[in-house]
């Protein structure tokens, strides 16, 4: 799929007339200053392929605006299938997909995107819990299923958490956990599978902790068992989704790949992922995804640049890189917008 044009109005610190933008089918840059709303315009483009706004959805209605009023962000889009797709924004966001009201979950679907923001830099050194995000998104293009139960698993989860600080037993929670949870953990390591098979294995290896040799849901009812005492003592559970662990290892020596690799280096192995997550969405989904960048390119010299740009352009794809500059200095044409 690809975005022919998107329109917004009153969104973030577009404030006057509506504004619309022309896209090119391949690479556009979204260029300007700090502050100019480059992310802003990419997290329109986020709620027009289903993943939400980038923080709370009431923040969006323009700065400008002393009278409570609602954000409009509107894109035509044509590959697959021509479609329009708009957004009304106030304390909550409502689309509509060819005049028809559709859900967050059928809107990613039928226009697969995959997401790279500033803190990306994270999927690699950050916490667990950024090499989780990754895999969610992932899983949520997959199964139509996965968003909601992984919102009903942290229900769940919080549900044993308060038993547990009052005193009081878990067990009535024992079940659900078990069984929302090894969903869960089984459709990552699902996920995984297919993503290694599209790594290049030959210098990293991708592998989640704790190992699941059997159902996720019966290793989650054997850990509840064993744990039972101890979770009573420390109030919280000790097995889970949320302990699932992704490690990105470097096959040359055999280290952390957080540990052995550059900023720059980092920054091409998140690249690599995210094609390779892409390459996965179009196989399912039979559809070409789009990819957003925010300031992908920072902290890369000029090979890497040139890199990014060589890699972006074979995938075919439709691609929107915000930058403070024209990263790629030796190249002429792109579609896009500066501000």
């Amino acid at each position: 799929m690809r975005f022919d044009y998107s329109v917004i109005k009153n969104f973030r610190n577009f404030s006057g007339p509506e504004l619309k933008i022309k896209w090119d089918p391949g690479i556009n840059l979204i260029l300007g200053p700090n502050g100019s709303g480059k992310t802003n315009l990419l997290e329109a483009l986020s709620i027009l392929t289903g993943w939400g706004a980038f923080g709370r959805t009431q923040n969006i209605i323009s700065w400008a605006n002393e009278i409570p009023t609602r954000a409009i962000a509107f894109g035509a889009l044509s590959g697959e299938e021509r479609m329009e797709i708009s957004a009304a924004i106030s304390t909550k966001i409502s689309l509509r997909l060819d005049d028809k009201a559709i859900s967050f979950t059928d809107l990613r679907l039928a226009v697969p995107s995959i997401i790279f923001l500033t803190g990306g830099v994270n999927l690699i050194d950050g916490p667990p819990a950024a090499r989780r995000l990754f895999i969610d998104r992932l899983c949520s293009l997959f199964f139509p299923a996965y968003a909601k139960k992984l919102a009903d698993f942290k229900y769940i989860n919080r549900s044993r958490v308060a038993l547990l600080r009052q005193g009081r037993s878990p067990e009535r929670t024992s079940i659900l956990f078990s069984q929302l949870g090894g969903w869960i953990m089984d459709r990552r390591r699902e996920v995984l599978e297919l993503l290694k098979k599209l790594m290049p294995q030959n210098k990293f290896s991708l592998k989640f902790l704790p190992e699941v040799y059997s159902s996720g849901e019966e290793f989650l009812r054997v850990k509840l068992k064993e744990n039972f005492s101890r979770e009573l003592i420390v109030q919280h559970p000790l097995n889970g989704p949320n302990y699932d662990e992704l490690f990105i290892t470097i096959n040359q020596n055999g280290r952390p790949a957080s540990e052995s690799l550059s900023r720059g280096q980092k920054r091409r192995l998140i690249l690599y992922m995210i094609i390779t997550a892409g390459k996965l969405a179009a196989l399912k989904l039979k559809r070409n995804p789009v990819l957003l960048f925010d300031d992908l390119t920072a902290e890369l010299d000029s090979e890497g640049r040139e890199f990014t740009y060589q890699k972006l352009l074979e995938t075919g794809w439709q691609v929107f890189i915000t930058a403070p500059e024209k990263p790629f200095a030796t190249r002429k044409k792109f579609g896009g917008i500066k501000f």
